[in-house]
């Protein structure tokens, strides 16, 4: 149930490829996230990284999503991004191909540490996101 609220961080604006409940696990892990990150997040920085806000480029934002991604495991410690959990994940109410080929064009970021890694997961979904609709 956590890793469906990561994905659906992604995508407030991709209601095809997010159930209702995946948004409102995102919720709750933005909750929990924000709390753990602590002060200096940007304003809304759930909301707006729910609705695609590729503004939000400051570590702490960036550590935010390492966060709600690594709840759901997509993620881990060292920045590896885990393809089996994104597909397993995605292929809750969409095809196995779509969610694949999510977890192949976005797995790959090279950055130097892991909110840096997830950061890209969020930017590559938004950048590239009509082609999993």
């Amino acid at each position: 149930m956590k890793c469906l609220l990561v994905i659906s961080l992604l995508a407030v604006g991709a209601q095809a490829f997010f159930t209702p409940e995946q948004h409102e696990v995102a919720k709750k892990l933005t909750t929990a996230c924000v709390t753990e990150i602590g002060e200096g997040l940007p304003d809304n920085v759930g909301d707006r990284f729910r609705a695609g806000d590729l503004t939000l480029t400051d570590d702490k934002s960036k550590c935010f999503m390492k966060c709600v991604f690594g709840k759901v495991g997509f993620i881990d410690d060292a920045g590896t991004i885990n393809k089996t959990a994104l597909v397993e994940k995605l292929s809750k109410g969409n095809t196995q191909a779509k969610a694949e080929m999510f977890a192949e064009k976005c797995s790959m970021f090279e950055g130097a540490n892991a909110c840096e890694k997830a950061h890209g997961l969020f930017e590559c979904y938004w950048n590239n996101k009509a082609i999993f609709h």
